[in-house]
């Protein structure tokens, strides 16, 4: 198992050390961002350096990457860095919480997987995704590359995400239901039908009743 060099040094990266750290006992030797990002010369004890020099001083032939970042338009910043970590010659190591079961017959590179997720068998999963908490994915499901799926999120058997998606707390999915690329669907919704990519799909809106209190009700 090569040694590990970590990809950001925001609060996602707080959350993968944290399960690297305590959960995996593999303790990073090293942070890495671009050069114009850089700040200081160290992060959680440990070297920061600018990537520009990181094939130099950690070679990708005894380290692999932790992709440690969410990036922002879809998640288009986090696909650019995984593939200029490519061309350099790294491998894009999976994080996989210890209390998530994975039985996927086909898992790509650099994914996050947290505590408590269910991927079972026959389901595909692709490069670079941010799969939350529990996250259930029941059977024959497949998942792009380079998704965020929020905690609680929920696949029924054959249903599909694409790829660039965002995907909020407590979504389901409806069965044989494919959410195509570059979607945003809120917390919350009920994806019955495939939504158009590059489409938003939001829940209906809570609101406050008006005269009323939890006392009414229990």
């Amino acid at each position: 198992m090569k040694e590990i060099v970590v990809f950001g040094t925001g609060d996602f990266s707080d959350v993968v050390s944290h399960v690297l750290k305590n959960k995996l006992g593999r303790m990073p030797a090293a942070y890495t961002v671009h050069r114009k990002y850089l700040s200081g010369t160290s992060c959680h004890s440990v070297p920061l350096v600018a990537l520009e020099e990181l094939a130099e001083k950690y070679p990708p032939g005894e380290y692999e990457v932790v992709l440690a970042l969410i990036g922002r338009r879809m998640f288009d910043q986090r696909a650019a860095a995984a593939q200029i970590l490519w061309e350099m010659g790294y491998h894009l190591a999976n994080v996989v919480d210890p209390s998530a079961e994975v039985d996927s017959e086909e898992l790509g590179e650099g994914n996050i997987i947290l505590a408590h997720t269910s991927i079972e068998a026959h389901c595909r999963i692709g490069n670079g995704n941010i799969i939350w908490q529990n996250v259930v994915m029941p059977h024959h499901n497949q998942v792009g590359n380079f998704n965020n799926l929020a905690p609680s999120v929920s696949l029924s058997g054959y249903s599909a995400v694409g790829s660039h998606c965002f995907v909020g707390n407590n979504v389901c999915i409806k069965n044989r239901v494919r959410v195509e690329d570059y979607t945003y669907i809120g917390a919350g919704a009920y994806v019955q039908r495939a939504p158009v990519s590059g489409s938003v799909l939001v829940p209906g809106r809570s609101y406050v009743l008006d005269g009323k209190t939890g006392f009414d009700f229990l």
